[in-house]
């Protein structure tokens, strides 16, 4: 199994010659936002499914999922299956938590598990979906990606977990709720005791501005070391810059 996190909430995940996407977001621009590092290649899009988490633009990014093949495989919460139909996709399944959809012929499974996250599309949309994330399991190895959540009762219910991608801040100076931030995906980190986590959602789009990068920008990954170390959990971790990978034997 091989890892690649591409920045912000996406990662590539090849798994028994599947390769999965989650909540691609590959343009320079979102909204107000600035991609700060390197735009990903356009192989990252060649993929045979794409694993969507919830309905926030910075997710489910219209513009990022047409740069797919339109025959793409999409699992991705009920109440949003339509946005993708309208863009063209017909290979697309609605999930909820507890549901099972096995790819490439059941090599692969992914599992839908629970997020903490707020339901909406944005203050401009009347879309509505409840979050989720997905366990993937395939060549005896599973992968945890909650999208976007915050700590919830089920969280230590997710067992055997080789990989645990855990969001540890967003693109602004603050977070609302329905996100982690170190300290509380260091205690994520406790619940699941991954083999190893790595943390994700920070470090890829700010405001344009014009102005330096903040702090906020570069520093949550030292405070999540800081944060496991603490709690005696600094084993876990295994730190990834956008574009690098992790081979999970």
């Amino acid at each position: 199994m091989q890892l690649q996190w591409v920045g912000h909430a996406t990662a590539l995940v090849d798994v028994a010659g599947r390769r999965i996407l989650t909540d691609p977001l590959l343009t320079r621009r979102v909204a107000h936002l600035r991609r700060r590092r390197p735009l990903p290649s356009p192989h990252v899009a060649e993929v045979d499914t794409v694993l969507l988490s919830h309905a926030h633009l910075d997710h489910l990014h219209l513009p990022s999922l047409r740069k797919m093949h339109p025959n793409t495989q999409f699992v991705t919460p009920v109440g949003t299956g339509r946005l993708l139909r309208r863009a063209g996709f017909d290979d697309v399944t609605e999930v909820s938590v507890g549901d099972r959809v096995e790819l490439g012929g059941s090599l692969v499974t992914v599992e839908v598990v629970p997020a903490a996250h707020k339901h909406g599309r944005g203050p401009h949309s009347r879309v509505t979906a409840p979050p989720v994330g997905y366990v993937i399991s395939g060549e005896n190895r599973r992968v945890y990606f909650p999208g976007d959540t915050d700590l919830f009762d089920e969280m230590e219910q997710l067992t055997d977990i080789d990989v645990a991608m855990l969001p540890i801040w967003g693109w602004g100076s603050s977070l609302g709720t329905g996100h982690l931030d170190p300290t509380r995906a260091a205690t994520a980190t406790g619940l699941i005791h991954p083999g190893i986590v790595v943390p994700i959602h920070w470090g890829t789009y700010a405001p344009e501005d014009g102005r330096r990068l903040p702090s906020w920008f570069e520093d949550p990954p030292e405070q999540f070391e800081r944060a496991l170390a603490d709690a005696g959990l600094s084993q876990f971790l295994h730190l990834l810059h956008p574009g690098e990978s992790v081979s999970i034997a």
